[in-house]
């Protein structure tokens, strides 16, 4: 009778795929079991969790080397623009004169070298740190980096380019993405161009640096296999797995049991729980909405973890550490605030981060609580105090074990504050939720003394009845907030046509801003003063004027132009100001929010509103820039009581439209048509603003369009 082999494809990915060495005993003791008896399917499951196993503690014995290279790599956005600079300086026409027919290939090396040699100082910092450090190296493996770094930096750069092409046109914020202009704003940059930037620095770097660590910190044991008898039934084989690797296995997927829960709450709360049309009329039907909310999230939540609790895959489906219905209210207490999270992050508001912190500190604590006495081994029976048979002194060689919490909070702090900085509130709120989670876990002590299945539940349900409320009234703000702030943003697009505001663009009252590391947090525009008037200014005697009937008034634009960002609708204190044009500058956004653009014009005196029947815009078009623009009127003005708004909508610029639109090297001359109803709200006006509002493909740069006069046509 022939020797059963087991499949080719698993032995092969026993032996290759596995890392660090191969390890010739795990592969015997597979084998052996296997021909005596052992399915197929037990032994893909063996090598699988084998391969899992090593490459986790390959993972966490290269975890400094994965910390270097990220931190190392925060400065290539500022080494590209450095090689950037140098590049732009290279005379190519006398090095392509110097070296013929090869510069095909200096140009390629000296891109190389260049771009290299940004890591090749990194390895030598690492090299020195762990020389400080007394740390060792594997030599072969440093030796081979440094021409390890070249070799891996130039394909994937060239992959993040293809990529980076063949998504600029589908994705606008990756068309739109800019690095910020100084080289500290380009190090704390984390927007997606400064990330791109990055990858194939971190990939070399790391994949250089892989082979560096000595192979006693990362070799891996065999799995404990089952030595008894046959088992007949797929359940049976799957505890075999479970015993394999352990308590390593159970804590690893309970992580990711609670990683799935806080995802799957995450898609339900983004698909379900949406923003009202309005703001409830109710202080009851705003809490039952808050209510439902966090009634779908923690549904959400249970659900997706339930699916891979019991899943074929999942070793907890027959020896569970904890039942699942504890679980599930465990988890539940940071659950409850997913909702909130995703509506504040839909309003771009800081808050995101703050109910990360609380919703992952309230769930790391709970289930850190529960899981504690499972998870944690007993102690051995031959432990003995340390001092019991000590020599004098002796402890002062002891080393403590290192332990790298404190640094990787210190560290998400620090960056989720460059985070909330330029607004990237969901990278900050995960940065946050890391630091708590961190410090939720190594701060939880239980209470209890062993694992008492009734008191756990008393103590799930006690924590999720003190969490409710708070997260109610939390999601309620959220909800409020959120409806607040679409409508206030919807007014200042004018995309609603609504004819009045809550405060006027000429307000005192000035708001402070944040924007990208190295850009202005606001602009002011204001425009030249013109040597010789094309326009006669009107001579306007007295307070109030009226129009005269038989000819219109022209009024040539004077006032400023505005660019700020939402949720902001007024230039900051410390807003850049400048002469010019918008024709003739390019203002961008440095961050993933976008820019609005506002010009204002205020009446040397008044006029009677009664009177004006149509105000003609002239305007200067030299946006080459695909999308249509629209142009949208506020007429301000003044009654017996205060100052008013009036809304005359928004007209389309004609040559922005898809089929006007060409590429313009001289301004385009056009004049845009607003009516004003009979009866306004306010007698008398004294001043306008004009919204620019573009399509998406402007939502960051600002449109180069200007104002050039008004006319206003007597009733």
């Amino acid at each position: 009778m022939p020797r059963r082999e087991p499949l080719p494809l698993a032995s092969w990915t026993l032996e290759h795929l596995a890392s660090g060495e191969r390890d010739e005993a795990l592969a015997g003791d597979l084998l052996e079991h296997y021909r005596a008896g052992r399915t197929d399917g037990w032994y893909c499951r063996q090598v699988a969790a084998a391969c899992l196993l090593s490459w986790s503690r390959s993972l966490a014995a290269r975890g400094p080397v994965l910390a270097f290279a990220l931190i190392w790599c925060l400065m290539a956005p500022a080494w590209q623009a450095l090689v950037e600079s140098i590049e732009s300086d290279l005379p190519y026409n006398q090095i392509a004169h110097f070296f013929g027919p090869l510069m095909l290939f200096v140009l390629p090396a000296g891109w190389t070298a260049l771009h290299a040699a940004f890591l090749w100082v990194g390895l030598l910092v690492f090299r020195a740190a762990h020389e400080f450090l007394r740390k060792p190296l594997r030599e072969s493996g440093m030796r081979r980096a440094f021409w390890l770094t070249a070799l891996i930096l130039v394909p994937t750069a060239f992959a993040t380019f293809v990529f980076e092409q063949l998504y600029q046109h589908t994705l606008p914020i990756l068309a739109q993405a800019k690095v910020a202009a100084t080289s500290l704003g380009q190090i704390a940059d984390l927007g997606i161009r400064a990330n791109l930037i990055r990858i194939p620095y971190f990939v070399a770097l790391a994949g250089a640096l892989w082979g560096t660590v000595p192979p006693a910190r990362f070799r891996q044991t065999a799995p404990l296999l089952d030595n008894g008898p046959d088992r007949a039934s797929a359940e049976s084989e799957a505890s075999a797995v479970v015993s394999a690797s352990g308590a390593f296995t159970t804590k690893r997927f309970l992580a990711f049991l609670v990683a799935a829960g806080v995802v799957n709450a995450m898609i339900g709360a983004l698909v379900f729980c949406r923003l009202p049309d309005s703001i409830p009329s109710s202080l009851s039907t705003l809490l039952f909405r808050a209510i439902a909310y966090i009634a779908i999230g923690a549904t959400a939540g249970a659900l997706g973890a339930y699916a891979y609790w019991q899943g074929p895959w999942s070793p907890f489906r027959d020896q569970p550490p904890l039942p699942f219905p504890l679980f599930a209210l465990v988890c539940a207490s940071g659950w409850v605030w997913i909702p909130s999270m995703v509506i504040f992050f839909e309003a771009i508001s800081a808050a995101t981060a703050l109910v990360a912190i609380v919703g992952t500190f309230l769930l790391v604590a709970g289930v850190r609580d529960v899981t504690y006495f499972t998870l944690t081994p007993a102690p051995s029976k031959s432990f003995s105090h340390p001092h019991s048979e000590a020599e004098l002194f002796e402890e002062s060689l002891y080393r403590a074990p290192g332990d790298a919490t404190g640094f990787t909070i210190a560290i998400c702090l620090f960056v989720a504050g460059v985070a909330l900085a330029n607004q990237a509130n969901l990278i900050a709120a995960v940065l946050l939720a890391l630091g708590a989670a961190l410090f939720s876990w190594k701060r939880t002590i239980p209470r209890g003394q062993s694992f008492e299945s009734q008191r756990e539940y008393r103590k799930a349900a006690l924590r999720l009845a003190l969490v409710l409320v708070p997260s109610i009234l939390v999601t309620s703000w959220s909800l409020l907030g959120g409806v607040d702030q679409r409508n206030r943003a919807m007014q200042s697009d004018g995309a609603t046509g609504a004819s009045t505001r809550s405060n006027s663009k000429h307000s005192s009252k000035l708001q402070r801003i944040s924007y990208g590391t190295g850009g202005y947090e606001s602009v002011i525009l204001w425009p030249y003063p013109e040597k010789s008037k094309t326009v006669q200014p009107i001579a306007i005697p007295g307070p109030v004027f009226a129009l005269p009937g038989d000819r219109p008034i022209n009024i040539r634009f004077d006032g400023y132009y505005t660019y700020v960002q939402p949720p902001n609708k007024l230039p900051g204190p410390h807003a850049h100001q400048a002469h010019g044009t918008p024709v003739d500058v390019d203002i961008e956004s440095n961050n993933a929010i976008p820019v609005v653009m506002e010009a204002h014009q205020i009446f040397p005196a008044s006029i009677r509103a009664a009177q004006v029947g149509h105000i003609d815009i002239e305007i200067e078009n030299r946006d080459n820039r695909p999308g249509p623009i629209s142009l949208g009127l506020l007429l301000t003005g003044t009654d017996l009581r205060e100052k008013r708004i009036l809304y005359l909508g928004q007209q389309p610029i004609v040559s922005t439209l898809p089929g006007r639109f060409i590429v313009k090297t001289e301004p385009v001359i056009e004049t845009l048509h607003f009516e004003v109803p009979a009866a306004t709200a306010f007698p008398s006006l004294t001043g306008l603003n004009l919204l620019i509002l573009p399509d998406i493909e402007h939502r960051f740069v600002a449109p180069k369009i200007a104002i050039r006069q008004f006319q206003f046509y007597p009733r």
